[in-house]
């Protein structure tokens, strides 16, 4: 089990359509703020390296602040409705860092076969998170966490103390 609390929050930011992209900055900043009232630290990369709003960060700034965020989370939450690069790195890096991943991808793309299978078959992907809507989304999302922080801590008690 990982000391970290941070939950990194994984998303297409820079060929997703201007027509849904405020859409989903929102979602994943709504997925950071469902974490966070979990008790976690959320990490939500747009925040501080959007390549909209933060234009003087170098690709080698974000790449060493993205790296050291994803390594250093206990969970990566990776949304995998838009093809991005920068996601399906970031999924490679914490499969390398042994940082486990859950994905969240809608379930209309699911259906018609546009989620990468090698993003869905990559080994740090302990869990997937089929959704409807947003809201079904983060409902799924807390489910999913408590029950991992639950796995967590009964990793680590002694035997004694497990109920």
């Amino acid at each position: 089990m990982s000391n970290s609390n941070i939950v990194y929050v994984s998303g297409a930011l820079s060929d997703v359509p201007a027509a849904i992209r405020p859409l989903y900055l929102d979602f994943y900043e709504s997925i950071g703020r469902k974490v966070e009232t979990l008790g976690l630290v959320a990490y939500v990369p747009h925040l501080n390296t959007d390549p909209v709003r933060h234009k003087n960060v170098t690709p080698k700034q974000v790449d060493l602040i993205d790296r050291t965020a994803v390594t250093s989370a206990m969970l990566v939450v990776a949304v995998a409705d838009n093809p991005s690069l920068g996601v399906g790195i970031e999924v490679e890096m914490a499969y390398h860092a042994n940082k486990p991943v859950v994905l969240v991808c809608q379930r209309e793309r699911i259906e018609q076969r546009l989620i990468s299978r090698l993003i869905r078959g990559n080994p740090a992907v302990i869990h997937e998170i089929i959704y409807v809507d947003f809201a079904d989304a983060r409902a799924l999302l807390e489910t999913f966490i408590l029950s991992f922080l639950k796995e967590q801590a009964e990793s680590i008690l002694p035997k004694t103390l497990k109920v």
